[in-house]
């Protein structure tokens, strides 16, 4: 009899990260933090199954089943994209990709990253999987046209509250502009948001120009 095999992370390779990871999803951000960090890390895809949920073994990782997920050196695994974003970066501060604790800077940049989380990400589910979020099939499209216009909303905040930048918190990119860019990616009408959204496309445009974010960033097929 086949047994999914159980997660023990006594069995793990600890001596690097392991990023569990799908493309084009909230992964990209964490891979693209750590191809800037430039420390050893492990890339494993998470397929998913016939029926579009994650396998057995990766249930056994992650029982919401969602990715991306992230083994850390000691073994323990963490979960949620934005929260991997500030540890790894704290955990690597000669890199500068984390304002100091206490500052005005690092106020803003834990602000808008987590921003990005509990708004334009949880709205980005809504927009392309509004059947998740209803038991009546015919919920869907108007589901779909609220998540469209909470994002229109949400972009327009950040864009004038950024400030010209480049970055969110002035010249020096952070793990936040990273996972913005991320987002931004996913816009329904990305030529639209940026052009509609000058410092938006300015913090974009400059992540993806970023020499070690570019093959990341084609590895995922970001536009």
């Amino acid at each position: 009899m086949h047994r999914t095999p159980v997660y023990d992370r006594r069995m793990q390779d600890t001596s690097k990260y392991k990023l569990y990871s799908r493309p084009g999803a909230g992964s990209v951000a964490v891979e693209a933090l750590f191809a800037v960090l430039s420390v050893p890390h492990e890339i494993q895809d998470v397929p998913k199954t016939d029926d579009g949920s994650a396998p057995g073994w990766y249930l056994a990782i992650n029982p919401r089943g969602e990715v991306p997920s992230l083994q850390l050196p000691d073994g323990s695994i963490m979960t949620e994209s934005a929260a991997m974003m500030i540890h790894v970066a704290d955990c690597h501060p000669e890199a500068g990709l984390a304002p100091k604790p206490g500052t005005p800077e690092r106020a803003q940049y834990l602000r808008w990253l987590t921003y990005g989380a509990a708004t334009i990400y949880a709205t980005d589910l809504r927009l392309y999987y509004p059947a998740r979020y209803s038991t009546d099939p015919a919920h869907a499209a108007a589901i779909k046209a609220k998540a469209s216009q909470d994002l229109a909303r949400d972009y327009a905040i950040l864009d004038q509250e950024m400030g010209k930048g480049p970055f969110i918190t002035g010249n020096t990119m952070t793990a936040a502009d990273i996972y913005t860019a991320m987002l931004v990616s996913w816009s329904d009408d990305l030529p639209g948001l940026l052009k509609a959204k000058p410092n938006l496309k300015k913090l974009y445009e400059a992540v993806g120009r970023h020499p070690k974010i570019a093959p990341v960033w084609a590895r995922n097929e970001m536009p």
